[in-house]
């Protein structure tokens, strides 16, 4: 329980003792009245809260500072802790804000339908309720939304699926000043933002050992460019970092929905004992094949959801990325960190291997007692 001994001892009451020992810094009231003011304004004022006039909340923070004010963070520490340990109450609502340019992204995408999931349960926790917006609807301009948010009072916003050229759009800029954001799941280039995610290339170098461990010797990766562009290519290079020292001369595959036929032929070509990718529907092109998994071939998602299932792959545990999201924008309300940050920070989950029923459960007998060894440029020469 840490400096309390018991959970009876862990209330509001003992909460206030110990914090009126550890303060020495001037309380609200004491500020409000140097400064002419009420408490609520002098609690808006030392949060940053936008609803302030800029030079009325730089009038009272100058005030606060003067008396030595300095926020606590131990009290802080202790609210969050006093919070966890009772029924959550209603805290305040946070802005999941859909960027991308479907209306239906987050709810279509099995990705991010998980983040959301996790992202949701994790308000429900904490005693935070949940206000959605799509960016690009017609009727969501700057001003509306600005507007929106101010009724609200919401001030923590959680930006999803930022895919279309990795920029929020310009016209929206001014009204990041005034909030404390966090990117869910893919990053934009502009503005840059704290942001959670998925270590890809962990992800993929992890996929390609554990291939490695089961014997396969010859693995294709077939990824949609898209995807590739959205995650910095990690994927390959996770990969590939993975696979070394057993390269494989297997050329990506750029996958398109259309484009079994292109699929079939780099088959063909390549004979891969195991695909890596992430569309559901190379399953049913390799059973038109007439393969089978994993007696014919291997077949790994590196993205599992729950509807793949007896799929091998990865959980890239994208309910845990939500959850993240979340504490990174709570955790910036607390502090009062409010607008772009001046270094960006990221939290990123480990994915978990699923062994699954597509890949081969062990490596074969004549491989199974031999470890992959590096090979050197210019092996020792025999003594004469």
């Amino acid at each position: 329980m840490g400096i309390f001994h018991s959970q009876n001892e862990f209330n509001s009451e003992t909460v206030q003792k110990f914090v009126c020992k550890i303060m020495s810094t001037p309380n609200m009231s004491e500020i409000a009245k140097a400064a002419g003011v009420g408490k609520a304004t002098v609690s808006l004022a030392l949060r940053n809260d936008p609803r302030l006039r800029a030079e009325t909340r730089k009038r009272i923070q100058d005030v606060a500072a003067s008396m030595g004010y300095q926020s606590n963070a131990i009290v802080s520490h202790l609210m969050a802790q006093l919070r966890v340990s009772r029924n959550p109450r209603y805290q305040s609502t946070i802005a999941i804000l859909n960027a991308n340019t479907s209306c239906s992204m987050l709810e279509t995408n099995p990705t991010f339908r998980s983040m959301i999931k996790g992202l949701k349960t994790r308000c429900l926790e904490l005693g935070y309720g949940i206000d959605e917006f799509w960016l690009h609807d017609p009727d969501t301009t700057p001003k509306r939304l600005r507007q929106i948010l101010q009724a609200r009072n919401i001030r923590g916003v959680i930006i999803a699926a930022v895919f279309d050229h990795h920029e929020l759009p310009a016209e929206f800029d001014s009204l990041w000043d005034e909030l404390a954001c966090v990117v869910l799941g893919i990053r934009p280039d502009r503005p840059a933002f704290h942001f959670a995610c998925n270590d890809q290339f962990s992800t993929a170098m992890h996929t390609a050992m554990e291939l490695r461990a089961l014997g396969y010797q010859n693995p294709g990766l077939v990824i949609a460019p898209v995807i590739e562009d959205n995650v910095d290519r990690r994927f390959t290079a996770g990969f590939r970092t993975g696979w070394i020292p057993d390269a494989s001369n297997i050329p990506l595959l750029n996958y398109a929905p259309k484009e079994e036929t292109a699929f079939r032929e780099w088959m063909k070509k390549h004979s891969p004992d195991v695909v890596v990718c992430t569309h559901p529907e190379i399953r049913d092109w390799l059973a038109r094949m007439k393969l089978s998994c994993p007696k014919d071939i291997g077949l790994v998602h590196l993205d599992l959801s729950p509807d793949l299932e007896g799929w091998s792959g990865m959980n890239q545990k994208n309910d845990l990325v939500g959850a993240l999201a979340v504490d990174i924008v709570i955790g910036q309300l607390h502090r009062n960190e409010i607008g772009i940050p001046k270094a960006p920070i990221c939290m990123m989950t480990e994915s978990e291997w699923i062994s699954g029923g597509t890949v081969r459960k062990g490596a074969p007998k004549s491989r199974a007692s031999k470890s992959p060894a590096r090979k050197t440029a210019n092996p020792p020469q025999s003594k004469k």
